[in-house]
């Protein structure tokens, strides 16, 4: 959308790409692309950001139409890699009676992930990363190959815990490549159940402790209660809206995705986030609640693009 003034950063979001397959009442389905970073590059693009999804997926009849959507949502996937006689992944999303999604995944990606090219990033752009993707061992090669890219490039490196329940049992194997993704990053998000995980704690001040070591500026969510943002300099609670939502799948992928926007239209001129100011911290941080709650309030997993100038103001 024209009126906002993004800067220029270019946003790569590396991670799985899936069909998600998506039922109210367990028998019938709708057919939406997703996988998290799919859903934070589709809304970003909508809304005029310049962004590149990093991704795998199928030379498949899916696999095309996710190519096609990708396309025509401003989305590019230069860096994508189709995979010849593999299907793409699929995931059955299950929303239960407060709209929230179980899932079951089924893969079909070759164990190896093949040479392919990578991206040469600037010092303005923005690497999102994370998920299971991010730990993986099959792709941990790939991750750290852009990681150590990013870094070297001085991008601002975003990275999304979003531990599931199945991978728990990983943890003491997962744990060095989770603290590797911490300490690479720029910014860290996890909800409380990610951060019980992977180190045993609930409380806000703990957990930043821990964090803080390897990465400054944290992003903890609670559910539908207040979150919280640590930065070097200050930390601030922020209210979440009450909604009755449609679904809340994508929920925090857009949050990702609306704090990124935040940043990229952000008025300051400076490129070192530790800079930022409080009040630029409240836009950013309402950009992201504001894609999270139109996201709820759809049956997509991505927000619509039709957001009016100081759409995020009624967030903070």
């Amino acid at each position: 959308m024209t009126y906002f003034r993004a800067k220029n950063r270019k946003v790569y979001a590396l991670g799985e790409t899936v069909l998600d397959l998506v039922s109210d009442d367990g028998l019938m389905f709708r057919a939406v692309p997703g996988g998290s970073m799919l859903n934070a590059s589709v809304s970003l693009g909508r809304m005029g950001i310049d962004v590149e999804l990093i991704s795998e997926f199928g030379t498949d009849i899916a696999g095309d139409q996710i190519a096609n959507f990708l396309s025509s949502n401003s989305v590019q996937s230069t860096y994508s890699f189709r995979h010849l006689n593999h299907c793409t992944s699929l995931s059955l999303a299950f929303l239960d009676k407060d709209r929230n999604a179980s899932y079951s995944f089924y893969h079909d990606v070759p164990e190896e992930m093949p040479n392919s090219e990578t991206p040469e990033f600037q010092n303005d752009d923005i690497l999102l990363f994370g998920s299971f993707y991010a730990v993986k061992p099959n792709r941990r090669n790939y991750v750290l190959k852009l990681l150590q890219k990013a870094i070297k490039a001085s991008a601002i490196i975003y990275y999304d815990l979003n531990i599931r329940k199945a991978h728990a049992s990983k943890l003491d194997i997962l744990m060095p490549s989770f603290l590797n993704n911490i300490a690479a990053s720029t910014i860290v998000k996890g909800s409380d159940e990610d951060f019980f995980h992977l180190f045993g704690l609930s409380d806000a001040e703990a957990i930043y402790k821990k964090v803080s070591p390897y990465c400054k500026l944290l992003i903890i969510t609670y559910g539908e209660k207040p979150m919280y943002i640590f930065t070097p300099k200050y930390n601030k609670i922020y209210n979440i809206n009450e909604i009755k939502p449609v679904s809340t799948i994508g929920a925090g992928d857009n949050f990702n995705a609306g704090f990124i926007f935040g940043i990229s239209t952000l008025d300051s001129a400076t490129k070192n986030i530790d800079d930022f100011q409080p009040d630029e911290i409240d836009r950013i941080v309402g950009c992201g609640l504001a894609f999270a709650t139109e996201t709820c309030l759809s049956a997509e997993n991505y927000i619509s693009g039709n957001l009016e100038m100081d759409f995020w103001k009624k967030f903070i």
